[in-house]
């Protein structure tokens, strides 16, 4: 895995202890996702932080070496400086791109549209929590994989449906194959991107990566750790040799296991 593509911040972090755990486990780059502007929404958590906050935070920690360690903005569309937001990240900090979770919002809320709508003039890469939602409350409803159908309205945005979308994978699978052909029919980059972190295939076996495999070809694929605690080494769960041969088991070859541990993620993140 030398690019992970879902790493997450707590806020306050040194990127330089980040850079020696990434170099001991032989990461080339990580995603690097700030913490949420508001804990109370993401988590149930009484404690607001604000987006300005959270940006500037990511932005400070990436400073030693941004092209390893890619900033990501967590956006919440709820809070009614989101586009203000986006713009700040993208634009006036440099961030790489931006993730959301719709915790209490569905995909197509237009206060989320109108943040892809400004995400899509920057034509960033985006990554949404996607599938079971481990959170006290009725939350998960929100996070089917086909609520995010609506990002076929926004053709300059690649996104990630996080987690193979578990427990909905063959719907996680149906939706992104759906975009592969819908949008080659209108002569549009396929867009939609899968993670395969922890509870998209370790938990229940390699039968959902032989159906990825199958339907959408290894490229689409992306390994991940889904860290929270970025200057351990320890907490990324990461074995090299344990991830090809889960990816082997299942089928893959050479090139699709190079590709899902980091060219993938290459294309995704438009780095050449």
């Amino acid at each position: 895995m030398p690019i992970d593509t879902h790493v997450h911040t707590k806020g306050g972090e040194d990127g330089n202890k980040i850079l020696k755990a990434m170099d001991a486990l032989g990461l080339e780059r990580i995603v690097l996702m700030s913490q949420p502007p508001s804990w109370s929404l993401a988590t149930g958590r009484d404690e607001e932080v604000g987006h300005r906050a959270v940006i500037e935070d990511i932005a400070r920690i990436i400073t030693p070496d941004p092209e390893r360690m890619l900033g990501f903005a967590w956006i919440e569309p709820t809070l009614p400086d989101a586009v203000n937001a986006v713009d700040y990240a993208l634009g006036e900090k440099g961030l790489r791109g931006v993730k959301m979770l719709p915790n209490h919002w569905y995909p197509d809320d237009p206060r989320a549209q109108a943040c892809y709508a400004r995400i899509n003039d920057y034509a960033a890469p985006m990554l949404f929590h996607t599938g079971g939602l481990w959170k006290w409350g009725n939350t998960s409803k929100y996070c089917r994989p086909a609520e995010f159908e609506i990002m076929m309205d926004y053709p300059q945005i690649r996104f990630v449906m996080a987690h193979m979308s578990n427990p909905w994978q063959d719907e996680c699978l149906f939706v992104c194959h759906k975009l592969k052909f819908l949008q080659r029919d209108r002569e549009l980059e396929w867009t939609s991107y899968i993670d395969i972190g922890v509870s998209g295939y370790r938990d229940f076996g390699r039968d959902y990566l032989r159906k990825a495999l199958y339907f959408l070809g290894g490229g689409r694929l992306m390994a991940c750790s889904d860290c929270d605690s970025p200057e351990d080494p320890k907490a990324y769960h990461y074995d090299r040799a344990r991830e090809e041969e889960i990816l082997r088991e299942a089928g893959a070859s050479d090139e699709t296991v190079a590709g899902i541990l980091g060219e993938n993620a290459k294309a995704w993140l438009g780095i050449t």
